[in-house]
């Protein structure tokens, strides 16, 4: 079956702002860097600054995609091909980011955006045991798109790292009926006010929607009855958009596509657009892992993906440690105070106080949990 994603618009900075968001959950200097960039495009800086920055951060992080694929390659165990992965999904979504601020033509892109979406399904999602299987196709890959950014050969992905089996992609269409697919196409034409909604393919329980709004063109994503994904391109214009004004927004527009317990747990003005992290509460925690992030320009949503948000967190630990005791356990808190939220580690649920610090580097995170007061985590 050939993969339908490859047939997506490229829509640069939108995508770049939400991938951005995330990276600043992993990785403060991926972020600054990548901030860097958009900052220095929206202000009016010449392209080929932010071209030679995008272009060191994607070689860069291609080779050290490589590196990690090769390195799975000797794992014969779960845990180091697990930390392998862990390690490796941040370059995947360092390449991800530099390859949307690159500002390459759509056509020469479109097949590298769709294998760094696709290993970074496999590094986040498949089992240790299922990646050290792919190990020789991951290192094949990795090594060709490695190539292909460095020395500008032909880079050809159709989506064979998740379409391994026919018969099962066969099965997941079957899944989704045509009378779900004209749910869907309503659910994306009213919640977003599209002008043309045109179905692109079905996988794995996916629907995929070619849109068009106000003329301006884009794509949506609909499973199991919820707008799961959505982009559209955006207009240029020298007007920043309010952060307090999108951060409703965000939360309108999250409902809208069926997202209805989500609160706002972050946002930032990058550029002229603001990017809001929405997370789902389970009593006064936020689950801060399974997020959804908006893009919000003049007062329109232009990006918006929900996908861990489906996730459920069941057996929550009792909070038995206060904020002002956890706060102990950080060495610089910077006057702000912990949030509460809840996570799963490594296969367990935790609850703890996030406490976000930053550092001449970047922004790091440091983890206590509510239950003892000690360090859980630092990133």
């Amino acid at each position: 079956m050939t993969n339908r994603l490859n047939e997506r618009n490229g829509y640069g900075v939108i995508i770049a702002a939400i991938i951005s968001t995330l990276v600043i959950m992993i990785s403060g200097l991926t972020s600054g860097l990548v901030l860097a960039v958009r900052v220095r495009r929206e202000s009016g800086s010449p392209n080929n600054d932010s071209r030679l920055m995008a272009e060191y951060l994607l070689e860069d992080s291609a080779g050290s995609l490589r590196s990690s694929m090769s390195a799975l390659r000797l794992c014969t165990e779960a845990e180091p091909a697990e930390e392998i992965a862990r390690t490796a999904l941040v370059f995947a979504v360092r390449a991800e980011t530099a390859l949307e601020c690159h500002m390459e033509d759509w056509a020469d892109s479109r097949d590298k955006e769709a294998f760094l979406n696709d290993i970074s399904t496999v590094l986040h999602s498949y089992t240790p045991e299922r990646t050290m299987e792919l190990a020789d196709t991951l290192y094949k890959y990795s090594s060709e798109f490695f190539t292909a950014v460095t020395d500008g050969t032909v880079f050809e992905y159709n989506g064979e790292l998740t379409d391994t089996d026919n018969d099962t992609d066969n099965d997941h269409d079957a899944e989704v009926t045509e009378d779900d697919i004209a749910a869907a196409q309503e659910l994306v034409a009213n919640a977003l006010e599209t002008d043309v909604t045109e179905k692109v393919g079905v996988w794995d329980g996916h629907i995929e929607f070619y849109t068009e709004r106000a003329g301006k063109t884009g794509y949506a994503i609909v499973c199991n009855g919820k707008i799961t994904e959505f982009s559209f391109t955006r207009e240029d214009n020298d007007e920043v958009q309010d952060e307090t004004r999108a951060r409703q927004i965000a939360l309108e527009t999250a409902a809208l596509c069926g997202f209805e317990d989500l609160s706002v747990k972050w946002s930032a003005v990058t550029g002229k657009s603001v990017s809001v992290m929405l997370c789902k509460h389970y009593g006064d925690a936020l689950a801060c892992d399974d997020f959804a992030t908006v893009v919000v320009h003049l007062d329109t949503v232009v990006a918006f993906t929900a996908g861990g948000c489906g996730h459920e967190h069941k057996d929550i630990p009792p909070v038995e440690k206060s904020e002002t005791e956890a706060r102990k356990a950080v060495k610089d808190t910077q006057g702000r105070k912990g949030t509460l939220v809840v996570r799963n580690v490594k296969g367990k649920e935790r609850v703890c106080y996030e406490y976000r610090v930053e550092l001449e580097d970047g922004v790091h995170y440091v983890y206590v949990c509510a239950e003892n007061g000690k360090q859980m985590e630092v990133k």
